[in-house]
């Protein structure tokens, strides 16, 4: 685990049990299926993903309860201590799935990217600040395509190219420091947001992500308060202070 600082990500094999991922399981599939029959045309366009399960109607509070209680578990608060330099607050799910056009091309990206900042400010916020997806497959997939140490260090002159698709290079072109993290059901995988990284998609891929952040002013203006658990959910959770907006 403590190779996180370093490379940016920790790779944790068999870390949930059977009973632990159908708990939640069912939960996930009934919000894929809403999400899918209200935006539709958003997944006709190429969308790969979803986010704020917690929040609306689409769930019910004994299904979002089930959700929190799984984002609140003991198991992950020993990753967050190591990881995070000071106690981090809950920001936001997302659900990666397959682009319904098979021939649709993966791309790198960062996250920070699209919060609007300038590079120069990226530059420096990736080197302080710190966003970090808890990837739960469930299914066994492709996994995801890292560039280790890109999480506190730049591009390289062909990453950024590449990844702003400048000069006639693409989004989806090969990089050579890209290294592929395999993923099947049960497994963990904890990567920083700022790194360069994409998704490879196949395989009919289902994937909780949990996403935590720094307890700071300036993350704080990207979490949408409807998404935290109610005042009646909340009483029933450990880790209270993941909500501590």
């Amino acid at each position: 685990m403590n190779n996180f600082e370093q490379n940016g990500y920790m790779f944790l094999k068999d870390f949930f049990s059977e009973n632990e991922l159908a708990a939640i399981e069912k939960v996930l599939i009934k919000f894929h299926e809403i999400w899918l029959h209200d935006n539709e045309i958003s997944y006709e366009k190429g969308a790969i993903n979803s986010h704020s399960l917690t929040k609306g109607d689409c769930l019910k509070e004994e299904e979002k309860t089930r959700l929190f209680e799984f984002i609140t578990q003991t198991k992950f608060e020993e990753i967050r201590s190591i990881i995070f330099p000071k106690p981090p607050v809950f920001l936001n799910t997302q659900l990666f799935f397959d682009p319904k056009e098979e021939t649709r091309k993966n791309y790198w990206h960062r996250d920070i990217q699209y919060t609007g900042m300038s590079v120069e400010d990226q530059k420096k916020a990736i080197k302080t600040q710190n966003v970090v997806h808890f990837r739960i497959p469930l299914k066994s997939e492709r996994g995801i395509e890292l560039i280790p140490k890109t999480h506190r260090e730049w591009d390289l002159p062909e990453e950024f190219e590449v990844r702003n698709s400048l000069n006639g290079r693409l989004q989806s072109d090969d990089l050579k420091r890209g290294e592929i993290v395999r993923l099947n059901r049960g497994d963990l995988l904890v990567f920083s947001a700022n790194m360069i990284h994409r998704g490879i998609y196949g395989k009919d891929r289902f994937s909780l992500d949990i996403i935590f952040c720094d307890n700071i002013p300036v993350m704080k203006t990207f979490i949408d308060k409807d998404n935290l658990p109610s005042a009646k959910i909340l009483e029933k959770l450990t880790n209270k202070q993941l909500f501590d907006i």
